[in-house]
């Protein structure tokens, strides 16, 4: 092959080969749990999630009126919080972050496990949720 005809195959496959590669793409503004019963959505520069069924209380959820509903929240910065109030989160068309999967949001990063969801800020406060387990750390 003359340099004339490498030089121009290798031209001919540049995008072909810069087309393999991913493209970046951001994490999805929500999602849920394979079995249904946590779902997140990133929402006003923190991450809520909401457990639909649960058999524990995590320490130092206030007293609400309606019953708490489940609902933690957490920021890139700061403590995992228990709002008494919120929307709710439940949409069954939201990703699904399957088990051993990661969501990587804006300073906030959620691993889902077959034993729960836990998620962590950079500062290392987070929560671990699931139907049996709601811890904050």
């Amino acid at each position: 092959m003359t340099a004339w005809v490498r030089i121009s195959v290798a031209m001919a496959l540049a995008p072909v080969l810069a087309s393999a590669q991913p493209a970046f793409q951001p994490p999805p503004p929500a999602f849920q749990t394979p079995s249904g019963n946590v779902h997140c959505r990133w929402d006003a520069g923190a991450l809520r999630c909401q457990a639909q069924e649960f058999d524990a209380t995590a320490p130092g959820v206030p007293s609400c009126t309606p019953p708490w509903p489940g609902l933690l929240s957490l920021r890139p910065t700061g403590h995992a919080e228990t709002p008494c109030r919120g929307a709710a989160l439940r949409n069954e068309d939201d990703f699904v972050l399957g088990y051993g999967a990661r969501w990587i949001g804006a300073g906030v990063t959620c691993e889902s496990e077959e034993a729960g969801l836990r998620c962590a800020n950079g500062a290392g406060h987070g929560f671990q949720i699931s139907r049996s387990r709601l811890t904050l750390f």
